[in-house]
């Protein structure tokens, strides 16, 4: 049975930071991120990671950028468990904690499973870096990352997606 959590004791975020950056070499589709990032998320209960029998078989992040949207992103799942699932236990944990959230795909079905099921609503690459307050884009500065977005802009188009709690 696959276990999805947020929150996970601190002596186990290293290892756990150190695992998914593992699997995530592997897997090349998978942009880089610093065991130092993802510790940092684990504090603060920002990396939903799904688990195995205590094996880590797929992750979301909610990174975060001050007073604007976390960005929702650095996402994997094990092929074998890509129902669905897993995916979406990992989503509704984060959305949780956030009021606001970005996100981007290169997936148009994707993305109109993220409006259907969530409410994500399409936005520009402007209205995106306008939210994040300039962070969604200067992540995407490192060279790591330029070439992650390189590789993935060759083979689709980005979709921009913005998500804010429905009100009670």
């Amino acid at each position: 049975m696959v276990d999805v959590a947020a929150r996970f004791p601190a002596d186990r975020h290293r290892a756990l930071a150190e695992e998914i950056r593992s699997i995530a070499r592997t897997h090349p589709e998978v942009s880089e991120r610093s065991a130092r990032r993802l510790v940092r998320a684990l504090e603060h209960g920002r990396l939903a990671i799904a688990t195995d029998d205590s094996r880590v078989v797929g992750w979301l992040l909610s990174e975060g950028s001050g007073f604007a949207p976390h960005e929702l992103g650095y996402l994997f799942v094990e092929p074998r468990l890509r129902t669905g699932e897993v995916f979406d236990r990992m989503l509704a944990l984060l959305l949780e904690i956030e009021s606001r959230a970005v996100a981007v795909t290169f997936r148009p079905a994707f993305a109109a499973w993220l409006e259907r099921s969530y409410g994500f609503e399409r936005a520009s690459l402007g209205r995106v870096v306008m939210l994040s307050r300039g962070t969604f884009l200067f992540r995407r500065l490192t060279p790591a990352r330029i070439v992650a977005v390189a590789r993935h802009t060759t083979a689709a188009s980005p979709v921009y997606l913005t998500w804010r709690r429905p009100a009670l």
